[in-house]
C-alpha cells in the first residue's frame, strides 16, 4: 500500500497493529506506531488501544501503559479500558490489573457511568471477563467473590462469557463446588462451559464427576464435544484407570478425525499408561504425527511408571535428537525412572546436565528422585 503511494485512512492502521499483534511481531508493530504518529493518528483512541494491545502481547507493559496514560481521559472508551487490562492479565501482572478496574470504576463514577439512566455505561462483559480472570491470581481472599457480587449487581451473570470466566476464577481458587453452583445456574451454556467443568473435576481428581458432566453434554443438550472435552475425560478415565472406556473415547477421538490434535494425543498416551498398557500408549505416540514437550514427557512418564527405565532414557536421548527441549517435568520424569531402576550413573548424570545444560534449576520433585539413589547406595 505504502509502494503505491496510497495514504493510510484512520481505518488502515487498527487492522494493520492487529496483525502485528497476532504475530507477536514487536518490530513491524514499532513500524507501525511511527507510520501512525507521521499520518497523525496516534491521538485517534482506536489506534492507541490496538497499539496498547500490540505492546502489551509482545510483552512490552511499560510501553503499552505509557500509550494508556498518553490518552486524554475525555476520549478513554471501553476499548482502552479493556485493551490495558487485557494486557496486565495476559502478562501475569494480576494486581495492576485489579488497581487499574478500581481507576476505571472511580473515572466511570465521577461521569455519572453507574448511574442507570446515564449514557456513559461503559463497562462491559470483555473487561469484567479480564477482571475476573485477575481475581483468579491473586491470592487475596474475597477478591472473586466481590467481583462476583459486582458482575450479579451490574446484570452481566447472564453473560455466557462472563459465566465461563467466573467458572474457571472459583476453580482456580480452590472452589469447586461454587464453580459447579455458578455452571448450575447458567441458563445458557456454550462448549466452553461444559469444557471448563469437566476439566476441573478431571483436574482435582473428581473424576467420576467429570464423567457424570460429559454424559449429561452429550445426552441432554446440542452442544459439541470437542478436542479440549475429549482430552478433560481421558484425563478423568486415566484417574479411574477404565481401559475398556478409554478405548471408547480413543474410538471415538478416531471418528471426529481428532487424532492428529496434540493435546488429544498427549491425553491418549497419558491414558494408556495410567491403564497399564505402555505398549498402546506407545502405538499412539508412534501415530502421531506433530508431538510437542508434553508428548514426549508423557511417554518417558509412562515407561517410568511401569519401570521399564531402558526404554524412557531411549526416548529421551531421541527427544533431545529430535530438537525437543526438554521442562522440569520431563526431568522429573527422567529421574524417576532412573531412581526405580537403579540407574544411579545415568540419573546422576541428568541431574547435574539439566542445569548445566538446559538451564532448569532442580526443584523438590528432583531433589526427591536423588534422595531415592542415595538410599539405594
Amino acid at each position: 500500500m505504502r509502494k503505491l503511494s496510497l495514504t493510510p485512512t484512520r481505518s488502515t492502521f487498527p487492522c494493520a497493529i492487529k496483525s502485528c499483534s497476532a504475530l507477536h511481531d514487536l518490530h513491524s508493530g514499532k513500524q507501525a506506531h511511527q507510520q501512525a504518529f507521521i499520518f497523525g493518528f496516534h491521538r485517534d483512541v482506536f489506534v492507541s488501544s490496538a497499539l496498547i494491545d500490540m505492546y502489551s502481547k509482545c510483552g512490552e507493559l511499560s510501553d503499552a501503559r505509557k500509550l494508556f496514560d498518553e490518552i486524554p481521559q475525555r476520549i478513554r472508551n471501553i476499548v482502552s479500558w479493556t485493551s490495558m487490562l487485557t494486557g496486565y492479565v495476559q502478562n501475569d501482572n494480576a494486581r495492576e490489573a485489579l488497581l487499574l478496574f478500581k481507576e476505571f470504576l472511580l473515572e466511570e463514577s465521577e461521569c455519572g457511568g453507574a448511574s442507570e439512566n446515564s449514557d456513559n455505561v461503559f463497562v462491559d462483559s470483555v473487561a469484567i471477563a479480564s477482571v475476573l480472570s485477575a481475581c483468579s491470581r491473586v491470592t487475596v481472599n474475597g477478591v472473586t467473590e466481590g467481583a462476583h457480587g459486582f458482575v450479579i449487581k451490574r446484570g452481566f451473570d447472564s453473560e455466557v462469557g462472563v459465566g465461563n470466566t467466573l467458572i474457571d476464577a472459583y476453580a482456580r481458587g480452590g472452589h469447586v463446588d461454587v464453580s459447579r453452583k455458578v455452571f448450575d445456574g447458567m441458563i445458557e451454556k456454550d462448549a466452553v462451559t461444559w469444557n471448563s467443568i469437566i476439566a476441573i473435576y478431571a483436574q482435582n481428581g473428581l473424576a467420576a464427576e467429570a464423567l457424570d458432566v460429559f454424559d449429561q453434554m452429550v445426552k441432554s443438550t446440542d452442544v459439541k464435544c470437542n478436542a479440549v472435552t475429549l482430552s478433560a475425560v481421558l484425563l478423568a478415565i486415566a484417574h479411574l484407570g477404565v481401559l475398556r472406556l478409554g478405548k471408547c473415547i480413543h474410538d471415538q477421538v478416531i471418528k471426529m478425525d481428532l487424532e492428529e490434535s496434540v493435546i488429544v494425543g498427549t491425553s491418549i498416551i497419558d491414558m494408556y499408561c495410567k491403564c497399564g498398557q505402555v505398549d498402546l500408549a506407545r502405538k499412539a505416540f508412534n501415530q502421531m504425527k506433530e508431538k510437542n514437550v508434553r508428548s514426549w514427557t508423557a511417554m518417558i512418564a509412562g515407561y517410568g511408571m511401569h519401570c521399564r527405565a531402558r526404554e524412557a532414557l531411549d526416548l529421551f536421548y531421541k527427544m533431545i535428537k529430535a530438537g525437543v527441549r526438554p521442562n522440569y517435568i520431563t526431568f522429573v520424569s527422567v529421574l524417576s525412572a532412573c531412581s526405580h531402576a537403579g540407574l544411579v550413573q545415568e540419573g546422576w548424570h541428568w541431574f547435574n546436565t539439566m542445569s548445566h545444560e538446559f538451564n532448569i534449576e532442580p526443584g523438590v520433585e528432583h531433589y526427591g528422585c536423588m534422595v531415592i539413589f542415595l538410599a539405594s547406595w
